[in-house]
């Protein structure tokens, strides 16, 4: 299998007042999750230099449809359920594909 992804998804998460630190963690277990999926190369979460307020989450996947599939999956949902309780404001979503 190649590793080259197929779709990159980079997701920007501000936290609310206080949240900092759990929406940290809630971003870890998800990542840790997302890189044990299949058709996942890996998933992290990072820092930006452009956006101090922004926790940037990055996953790169071998299709849309594995991506997909997990960001339907149970355990997402459900992590995706507690986010929304620490954010400041919605997340932004953009996924990449090669050219």
């Amino acid at each position: 299998m190649t590793d080259s992804a197929a779709v990159v998804d980079v997701s920007r998460y501000y936290p609310g007042p206080g949240q900092g630190e759990a929406l940290l963690d809630a971003m870890r277990r998800v990542a840790s999750k997302a890189a044990a999926a299949d058709g996942c190369f890996g998933a992290q979460v990072c820092e930006s230099d452009q956006d101090g307020e922004a926790l940037v989450a990055i996953s790169r996947w071998a299709s849309a449809s594995a991506m997909e599939a997990f960001a339907n999956s149970a355990e997402f949902v459900e992590e995706r359920e507690h986010f929304t309780s620490l954010l400041a404001r919605p997340a932004q979503r953009e996924h990449l594909r090669p050219v």
